[in-house]
Parts: C-alpha cells; sequence; structure tokens
C-alpha cells in the first residue's frame, strides 16, 4: 500500500502504536465498503472518484484511485483471507525478468491464511456482479467496451423487434436533448411507426419502477422465488445436486484443512500443491456436474437474477432520489418501448414491470 514504508517505526514508541494501528484499521474497513458499495450497485468508477475524495490510501503503489484499481481490489481474494500462491514467475532464460502469472504456470490458494475483511459470500457475489456487468457493458476478451452507453443495444421495440438507436437532437443548442430511437423507423418510416422516446424519460420510468419495487419487494420477490424453486427440478434431480453439493462442501473443507496443516509446517509444500490441485480439480469437476443438472431445468436464469435483486436491495433498501446508471446496468436485462404510451423493463430474472410513459 502506498505510503507504508515510513510508518511502522512508530511501533517502537509506544505512545503512537494506538494511533498506527487505529490508521491500518480504519483502511482496512475502507477497503470493506469499497466491496459493500460495489454490491449496493455502484460501479469502479464511482468508487474511484469517492475514495481519492476521502483521500483513502491506495493499494501497492497506484498514485490514485482509478476504475482498473479497484477493479484490482474487488477481484484480488487476499480480502476474504486467502493466499493465492505463484501470481508471478521469474524467466529461465537470460535476461531473467519477472512476469505476472498469466495461466503459464499453475497457481495455488491457501485458504483463511490471513484475517478476512469481507465474507467469502460477499467475494463470491461481487465476482458474479463483475462477471455479469461485463456481459452487460459488452466487453469481449480483449476488455474494450462494445456498447459505450448503458442503454445500447437494450431497448427493443414492441411494434417491429428493432434495436432503438441513440440519437443527438438541437445539436449545439442549449436545449441539446439526447433520445432513442427504433433502427426501422429510422430507416424506414413505413415499416414501423415508433416514435422516439427522450432519454430522461426512460431514466425517469426506471427510477419510478424501481422505488415500487424497493417499497414491495417482500411481497414480489420472494413468493417469485419460493415458486421458481418449486418449479425448477425433480425430484430425482434436487436428489442429486444435495449429493453434489455435500461432495463439493466436504472437498473443500478438506481443502481448508490441507490449508492449516500446511501452514504449521506438518506437510512439505510440494506435496501440499499436488494434493490441493486434485481436491482443486475434483471440485471443479463436481460443479460442473451439479451446474448442468441446473441448467437442464430452464429456471437457474431466472432464479440467480431473483438472488441478485435481493442482494442489491438489502444493500440499498432506501428510495432513490436520482438515477443511478450503475444500478440499472446491474438490474434491467432489456427495456420494451410500445407505442401506447408504456416501457416495460425486463429485470435479469425475466421479470417485466411497465410504467406508463409521456413523450417528449
Amino acid at each position: 500500500m502506498q505510503g507504508y514504508s515510513g510508518l511502522f517505526w512508530v511501533c517502537s514508541q509506544s505512545n503512537r502504536c494506538y494511533k498506527l494501528t487505529s490508521f491500518l484499521v480504519g483502511i482496512g474497513y475502507s477497503y470493506s465498503l469499497c466491496f459493500r458499495v460495489y454490491l449496493a450497485g455502484k460501479g469502479s468508477y464511482t468508487i474511484a472518484k469517492e475514495l481519492n475524495r476521502d483521500n483513502i490510501p491506495t493499494i501497492r503503489n497506484a498514485q490514485k484511485w482509478n476504475d482498473s484499481v479497484v477493479k484490482e481490489l474487488l477481484q484480488n481474494p487476499i480480502y476474504e483471507g486467502e493466499l493465492l500462491m505463484q501470481k508471478t514467475y521469474t524467466t529461465e532464460v537470460l535476461p531473467f525478468t519477472k512476469k505476472r502469472n498469466n495461466g503459464e504456470l499453475p497457481m495455488y490458494s491457501i485458504k483463511e491464511n490471513q484475517p478476512a475483511i469481507i465474507t467469502q459470500q460477499q467475494a463470491e457475489r461481487v465476482r458474479e456482479i463483475y462477471a455479469y456487468r461485463r456481459i452487460q457493458m459488452g466487453v469481449d476478451d480483449s476488455g474494450k467496451y462494445q456498447n459505450r452507453y448503458e442503454f445500447s443495444s437494450k431497448i427493443i421495440c414492441k411494434e417491429c423487434g428493432g434495436i432503438f438507436r441513440r440519437q443527438k437532437i438541437y445539436i449545439g443548442k442549449p436545449y441539446e436533448k439526447i433520445q432513442w430511437s427504433c433502427i426501422t423507423h429510422i430507416e424506414n418510416i413505413k415499416k414501423c411507426k415508433m416514435k422516439a422516446v427522450r432519454e430522461g424519460i426512460i431514466k425517469n420510468a426506471y427510477l419510478t419502477m424501481w422505488n415500487k419495487l424497493v417499497s414491495n419487494y417482500s411481497e414480489i420477490l420472494y413468493p417469485l422465488l419460493e415458486s421458481l424453486k418449486s418449479l425448477r427440478t425433480s425430484q430425482e434431480q434436487e436428489v442429486q445436486i444435495f449429493e453434489l453439493n455435500n461432495k463439493i462442501t466436504e472437498l473443500t473443507e478438506q481443502s481448508r484443512i490441507l490449508s492449516r496443516v500446511v501452514q504449521k509446517g506438518y506437510i512439505d509444500s510440494a506435496i501440499f500443491m499436488e494434493q490441493q490441485n486434485t481436491l482443486n480439480v475434483q471440485i471443479e469437476e463436481y460443479k460442473k456436474r451439479r451446474n448442468a443438472l441446473l441448467d437442464d431445468n430452464g429456471y437457474e436464469k431466472e432464479i440467480d437474477g431473483t438472488n441478485r435483486l435481493l442482494q442489491i436491495i438489502k444493500y440499498n433498501p432506501v428510495i432513490m432520489e436520482e438515477y443511478q446508471e450503475e444500478l440499472f446496468t446491474h438490474t434491467v436485462d432489456k427495456v420494451l418501448i410500445g407505442k401506447n404510451g408504456e416501457i416495460t423493463f425486463r429485470l435479469i430474472n425475466s421479470l417485466e414491470l411497465t410504467e406508463i410513459i409521456t413523450r417528449g
């Protein structure tokens, strides 16, 4: 972490030890706060901006917080108490250089290696949201954005099925506006009569819809979740999934015990890595079999999406006063525009909620 090299001398002076300890604990709290606000719907760019505003020290040698630094923190398993070994390696030929391990060599993890500032459940949810956001924002394997705006490729015309395109109107005027228009209507008005919709109208409709959902989620989402679970699998599939989950739990516990054993020096690190790798392979195999069973039932996407919505509302339960791009991106799959003045939000669990809109 930046700026730590000159701090540790104060431990030799008892009257300053407490201040240093409080400082470090405060940093740990700030880092855990990053995870909590990310789970609440804020994006990495917004989090970085707020950390810089509050003068929170950065990780490693970064001069200031930015989008990539926050993403590195969110994806680092060390904050859930895990030590990842062999993240870097040194080349075997001259000139010897240290490189980041991008799959050239196997990496090994030691669970519960140090105190955690977040739970494993929170870390898993962060990774899921992170992966989902990459898909929603159109990030390809090279890490570049295919969609520049949060509404890109999401707004669909109910009349013809066409995708809405972003347009600027009154360009250069003080009252310049953004609107979204059906691409079919743009190309041939005779094939689609759908009128354009102002961006502000869509944002206000989402704000109204979300606040209604937050106010009534217990009557909407929990019953929906229970219904989906009851429809999800047959009794035979439930038994198989239950057995696979037990095996995964058992092997995960063995992995944790093995980590504690190697920490105490009871086994050689080479033997540990070999056994740990074997356990990881078995766990992944059981997970693949379990996920294959879940994918066959046709409701896993809806169940997972409903759980995501409940998690977001849990960390952000208040009525929202202003539209938030990050929240929209995390919660909405598609926006359906109808010609009779309605806008329908298809959420990430396939639930559709409609608001009547006024075009402008």
